[in-house]
């Protein structure tokens, strides 16, 4: 496409996938730049709806191409495209409240794909993969200790409790680190 050569590779910025927030980002650059045409890395349909909703609310033509977890927007500018800042973060915050207050995303969207995706894991791109857990890795190994607020902790400690020490009796000597579970997601090895 002519018009094209100062545009950044998104797929080289954001290799292992690019957020909502992100993707709003680089539509806030784009509307704001000369460029004609906006060229977005894969992303999950949820985050793709709000960005064509996001596009149509500031009259850019939008369009899905690639299949399956390649599927990626793009934007192009037309003659009625405008950009005012305050207009922007009033669109963004609607499509936000619109998304956040339906937990699947938006409701209806396209057909079901007649159950062609064998793992829906797959199916989907960019950061959502990251957010699961992978083959082998340790469940809630990142997760931060409870706080002080925490209803649990606050009972266990009221019953004697204190970091370092087993659950029980004084004489108890019980394990002082958690039972760690490991992400199984194949069933190879699970038995005969």
């Amino acid at each position: 496409m002519l018009g094209n050569r100062s545009q950044p590779d998104l797929l080289a910025k954001y290799r292992t996938g690019i957020t909502a927030g992100e993707a709003v980002d680089e539509i806030k650059t784009f509307l704001a730049g000369p460029q004609q045409t906006l060229n977005l890395p894969p992303m999950d349909k949820r985050t793709r709806k709000m960005i064509h909703e996001l596009a149509n609310k500031f009259s850019i033509k939008s369009k899905s191409v690639g299949a399956e977890s390649q599927r990626r927007p793009i934007l192009q500018k037309t003659k009625k495209t405008t950009y005012r800042e305050a207009a922007f973060d009033q669109a963004l915050s609607r499509v936000k409240r619109h998304y956040s207050s339906q937990p699947g995303g938006g409701g209806g969207g396209g057909g079901g794909g007649g159950g062609r995706s064998k793992n829906k894991q797959q199916s989907s791109s960019g950061r959502h993969n990251l957010a699961s857990y992978q083959d082998g890795e340790v469940i809630g190994a990142s997760a931060p200790e409870l706080g002080t607020e925490n209803r649990g902790r606050t009972m266990l400690e009221k019953m004697g409790w204190s970091t370092g020490t087993p659950l029980g009796t004084s004489d108890n000597q019980g394990i002082l680190h958690p039972v760690s579970q490991t992400m199984k997601r194949t069933r190879a090895g699970l038995g005969q």
